[in-house]
Order: structure tokens, then sequence, then C-alpha cells
């Protein structure tokens, strides 16, 4: 619609959690810190979004409905054997917030010229994913200063017809009155698929300065990530910096997967807070199902680019117990007979209940 394991593993479980000096983050008046609330979000992307794109093409569209849990407890053994370790540096957390969560998601990818019939040697395969996740998040404290996010998601589902990309695309556009995409019978076979993803981000500094007449906050968030899987296998790290009031209430925003990493975690507050974000990140891919094919089958693939770097600028908005983002993405060419750049727009409305 317009609209590589081992050694990887290993620098996540060595990252410090607090790798520069922190200064002490404001306190907001009436803030629930912990977040003794459960979140249900929504988010949605899409190059409809974007005021650049002008045409259906690569990653086109992309939804996520997801609902985290209020904290709870789990059995000692559990907790170690997912918790990761930081090795070097940083205060000892005086406690850990544990959540679980399931989503439910689709996305879509399609060629550029989505007038043609026929097969597309040299672009994209048509292709769609659906799949339910299932998540763990992990937010470590420090007092009452959230320092360090770690989140582990389990996505199983289907590669394929099955995933209903023709039907959701065409019909949409049908509603729009827009010309429907002729080449979804190119599209990947059916395959079922498996993802395992772990990310880790944390706060290296946080600083609070007098510009009047605002009070205004900034921190950075570095971030690292694996994935494993026959959707997506790569290595991820990236940052974001923010501006703006309340930036302890969350780690950033959240986008559906695989993506750039977020939260579906904040908390509330009587007052209101925003923020600015720009992020960058660099992706080193083993396996992307989506340009390289089927896993067990021959299907239509094209020559994947190895590294991959995405830019992201946005705003976030959060009053009381909701949160709503936008977000423009800039994602480098990921394969070698088009090389062209993708841009896309996000947003993401999440609630406290």
């Amino acid at each position: 619609m317009r609209l590589g394991m081992g050694i990887l593993a290993a620098t996540i479980l060595v990252v410090p959690f607090g790798a520069a000096a922190q200064t002490e983050e404001p306190r907001p008046a009436q803030s629930d810190i912990r977040g003794h609330r459960a979140i249900i979000s929504l988010q949605i992307e899409n190059d409809f979004l974007s005021r650049w794109a002008n045409a259906d093409r690569d990653y086109t569209n992309g939804f996520r409905l997801g609902w985290l849990s209020a904290p709870v407890s789990m059995p000692a053994w559990f907790v170690g054997l997912t918790s990761l370790p930081t090795i070097f540096g940083g205060r000892q957390p005086d406690n850990v917030i544990r959540r679980w969560g399931f989503s439910i998601g689709q996305n879509l990818y399609t060629p550029e010229a989505t007038n043609r019939r026929e097969l597309i040697p040299n672009d994209r395969p048509y292709a769609a994913w659906l799949y339910v996740g299932f998540a763990l998040q992990y937010t470590y404290m420090v007092g009452d200063r959230p320092v360090r996010l770690d989140t582990f998601e389990l996505d199983i589902g289907v590669i394929g017809p099955a995933a209903g990309g023709r039907f959701v695309q065409n019909n949409f556009h049908r509603l729009l009155g827009a010309d429907r995409a002729r080449g979804w019978h190119n599209q990947l076979h059916n395959e079922p698929t498996i993802n395992l993803m772990l990310e880790r981000r944390w706060r290296v500094s946080s600083l609070r300065g007098e510009l009047p007449p605002l009070t205004l906050e900034t921190d950075i968030i570095p971030s690292v990530g694996i994935a494993l899987g026959n959707v997506a296998t790569y290595a991820s790290a990236g940052a974001v910096l923010r501006i703006g009031r309340r930036l302890r209430d969350d780690f950033g925003p959240p986008r559906p997967r695989p993506s750039m990493p977020g939260t579906e975690t904040f908390a509330g507050s009587d007052g209101f807070g925003w923020y600015f974000f720009v992020g960058l990140e660099g992706q080193a891919w083993a396996r992307n199902i989506f340009l390289d094919g089927n896993t067990f089958r021959d299907s239509h693939n094209v020559d994947r680019r190895p590294f991959v770097v995405e830019a992201q600028a946005g705003v976030a908005l959060l009053l009381r117990n909701m949160r709503v983002s936008l977000t423009q993405v800039l994602r480098s060419p990921e394969f070698s007979e088009r090389d062209r750049w993708q841009q896309f727009g996000s947003i993401s409305v999440a609630f406290r209940y």
C-alpha cells in the first residue's frame, strides 16, 4: 500500500548498562515509574505515511497489535535462564521489573511495478508474513531510574499466500479506489516461520538543561540485538538521541519487527511529556527471507546486500496513560538489482490500563 551467532551473543552479554557516567535524572511529579499496569499498543508502518514515497514498493506495510502484562513474578529458575548478565561496569540494579506479552502482526513486501502481472526477476519478490509473537521484557532499575531494558521475542507464523497479503492489500486498495497489485501470484510459497530475537537497550548519559521557558532533558539510548530464524538472521547495533521532557518514562517508541529496537513499556504521569528523537542503526544480515526467497523450495529471489543502515527521526507525546509516536524511516538499499533507498512512515499508539 502507499500507504552474522556466538560472538554476537557474547557481545550482548558483556555490554555495560552504564558505560558512561550518568547524572541524576529529574523525577517527574506523580509518575508511575514502575508501571503497575498492562499496556496495549497498535503500530502501523506504511509508505503512504511518508511524505516522499509515492508508490507501493519494498516494505510497503507493517501492522502489529500487542499486549504487555503488568509486572509479574517469575520462578527463580526461569529468571536465571532468561537473564543476560552485564560483566563490565555499572551499578548492579536494585530491582528488575518483569513482564510478558504477546502480539499479532503482518508485513507486506512488493516490487515497484505493482501494475505488472509477470514475474519481475530484477526486483524483490512479493511476500507476506503473518505471525504471532511471545515476549519477555526485563526493565532494570537503579533506585527509581530505569537504566536497561532487555527484550526476548519468539515469533511464529507463515510466509506465503496463507499470510493473506494479496487479500489485505488489494481489498484495501479497492476501498480507496486505488489500482490493485497485479503480481501477487508470483509471491513466495507457503512456509512456516520461527524467529527468535534478543535486544538490549540502556542509558549511557542523561542530562538536564535549562532553556527558558522549558526545562529540557537529553539522553542517548544505545542498542544491540541479534535475530535467528528462517525469516531473519542478523546482528544490529545503533543508538537513539532524544531531547524533551519525561525521558525516563520509556526507552523510545516501538516499531513492528524485524526493525530497530523499541518497547511498548512506558510510565504514566499526571503531566505532559514529549520528546524528539533521531536514531541510526547498522545491521549485518545472514538471511532475509523476503530477499533470499523460500528456505526449502525454489522461489524468486534477489541478491541481498549483507550490510544495511537505517535512520529514523520523529516525535513522541505522552499524556497520562497514553503515548503516541510518529516516525519517519530511511533505509539503505537492501539488494543489488535495484540501488534504491526505502522511505516509509510509522505511527504507534499505546495505552496503559
